[in-house]
C-alpha cells in the first residue's frame, strides 16, 4: 500500500515537472493542456480512492502555485473530479476500456464547464470564451487520451529477469 502511494507521488511529480516545463512549447492559442488530468483518472482507476485523493491533491496544490491567478482551483477541482470518476467507475469493471474513455471525456468535460463558468463570471461571458475554450477542451482531450493510454501501457509493462 505504501509502495503503490510513493509510486503514485513519483509519477505525480514526473508528470507535474513535465506540465510546468514542456507542454508549455506544445500550446494552441494560448492553451497549455493539462495532462494532470488524464494521471488523475489513472489514479482512481488503478489505486484505492484515499490514496489517488491525497496523492492528487498535494500535487495540484504544488501545480497552483505556479498558477497564482486562480489560486485553489485546481485542487478543488481535481478532488470533484477525482471523487466523480470514483463514482462513475463503480458499475463497470476493473478493466472496462469504455468505461475509462467515459471517465476520461467526463474529466476533461468537468474541467472545462468549471473553468468556462469561473473564466465567465471574472472576464464576462463571450462568443470568443465560448469557442477558445471549446477549442481547447477538444485539444486537451486528445492529449489526454494520448497521455491515459501511454500511462496505462506503461504500467502494464513487467521487467523480467532471466538467469543464464
Amino acid at each position: 500500500m505504501i509502495l503503490k502511494a510513493l509510486r503514485s507521488w513519483v509519477l505525480g511529480l514526473i508528470l507535474l515537472y513535465i506540465q510546468i516545463m514542456l507542454m508549455p512549447m506544445i500550446s494552441i492559442a494560448g492553451w497549455i493542456p493539462n495532462i494532470l488530468i488524464p494521471w488523475a483518472v489513472f489514479l482512481v482507476w488503478t489505486r484505492p480512492r484515499d490514496i489517488a485523493l491525497i496523492v492528487t491533491f498535494i500535487i495540484t496544490v504544488m501545480y497552483d502555485t505556479t498558477q497564482p491567478g486562480l489560486f485553489g482551483y485546481s485542487p478543488l477541482m481535481f478532488l470533484i473530479i477525482g471523487v466523480a470518476v470514483s463514482e462513475v467507475r463503480k458499475p463497470f469493471e476493473a478493466e472496462s476500456k469504455a468505461a475509462m474513455m467515459i471517465s476520461l471525456v467526463m474529466a476533461n468535460l468537468i474541467w472545462f464547464l468549471a473553468l468556462w463558468l469561473t473564466l465567465g463570471i471574472t472576464h464576462g461571458f463571450s462568443l470568443q470564451l465560448a469557442t477558445l475554450n471549446l477549442i481547447a477542451f477538444i485539444y486537451n482531450l486528445v492529449i489526454s487520451l494520448a497521455v491515459y493510454w501511454l500511462l496505462y501501457y506503461i504500467s502494464r509493462l513487467r521487467v523480467v529477469r532471466v538467469n543464464e
